[in-house]
């Protein structure tokens, strides 16, 4: 049964009354041209290019290429809007969502049970969240939220809230907050709101320094990006109502991989069709992946996507640095 709102309580963009988010009937199942089974047509006389190494090649196609390595528990009263690894991969972060019910969380990586949990305030609808360090080399958690133009700094020991903050995305979607991650490398946040852009903050000031457009590889604009991760150099989203991940180049903000999750966990036996794909966080040597109420988590690994996979090394002043993982082979 899909959650009991009040009658009075906001609509999400493209939801109908009696169903708290019913799906967007203009994002479609995409349909690409050919076939993969089909090899390309070359030019006989065309110089051959040097061969890439397996698995960099750039996709043109959405692929399903992705192994499961473990299935772990999850809190399946958890309405999961953020997943997040800490730099060192000793603590997953979560964020939940919906009025009077939203938590941040800390969830031990081993066991996956909750450690700490920490409710939101009920005039707030919490959405995505991201680990990072701050300008003093402190571990922080930054979250936002849907409606309310608000966000939250956290203490990623305590959860104890140490900032609020206002921000904007796309006024004409009434500046709605849905996900959150960080490039450490340019120390800037990346933000969706469930429209086709992505909106690039710095992580000191908050404030906005550009934004891109989301496009697939057909050219047309992806709206409804919901949680995002940063992995090697790519702003990857899940898409509301839609078991694929997109990762995109932020800086052009077209899509470089696209994955079809459908066979994860499909979405017949999840209960309710408000029980989406919605989380991504990357391990040391996995992605977990997650949904919202869902009973389970999974480990991942992407085989046509090496240098996705490291190890972390931590320093002697506690930054995470990562370097490839050789075991990690396809």
């Amino acid at each position: 049964d899909p959650p009991v709102t009040d009658a009075n309580e906001p609509v999400k963009e493209g939801e109908e009354a009696g169903n708290e988010y019913a799906k967007d009937d203009a994002v479609t199942e995409e349909v690409l041209p050919g076939s993969k089974n089909d090899p390309p047509v070359t030019d006989a006389n065309e110089p051959v290019e040097e061969e890439e190494e397996a698995g960099d090649e750039i996709q043109n196609i959405i692929v399903n290429t992705f192994t499961v390595l473990e299935q772990v528990n999850h809190d399946q009263s958890s309405f999961t809007q953020g997943l997040s690894y800490s730099d060192d991969g000793t603590v997953i972060f979560e964020t939940t969502g919906l009025y009077r019910q939203s938590k941040v969380r800390r969830l031990n990586p081993d066991t996956f049970d909750v450690e700490l949990s920490v409710d939101t305030d009920d005039a707030y609808f919490g959405e995505g969240c991201t680990f990072y360090t701050d300008a003093d080399g402190k571990g922080r958690l930054i979250e936002i939220t849907w409606l309310e133009q608000t966000g939250f700094i956290y203490d990623s020991n305590t959860l104890e809230q140490l900032k609020e903050f206002g921000y904007t995305t796309t006024p004409g979607n009434g500046n709605q907050g849905w996900g959150i991650t960080y490039d450490a490398s340019k120390q800037e946040f990346i933000v969706s709101d469930g429209t086709q852009y992505l909106y690039f903050w710095d992580r000191d000031t908050l404030a906005e320094k550009r934004k891109v457009t989301v496009t697939r590889f057909d050219g047309r604009e992806q709206k409804q990006l919901n949680e995002l991760e940063y992995m090697d150099g790519l702003v990857c989203c899940n898409i509301w109502h839609r078991d694929d991940i997109i990762c995109v180049d932020p800086v052009t903000g077209k899509s470089v991989r696209e994955y079809d999750m459908s066979s994860l966990w499909p979405a017949n036996q999840r209960g309710n069709g408000e029980n989406v794909l919605n989380g991504i966080a990357l391990g040391k040597d996995h992605v977990l992946l997650t949904g919202k109420r869902w009973d389970r988590m999974y480990k991942v690994v992407f085989p046509d996507w090496p240098s996705l996979l490291l190890t972390a090394t931590v320093d002697e002043n506690g930054s995470g640095e990562y370097e490839k993982d050789d075991a990690v082979t396809e």
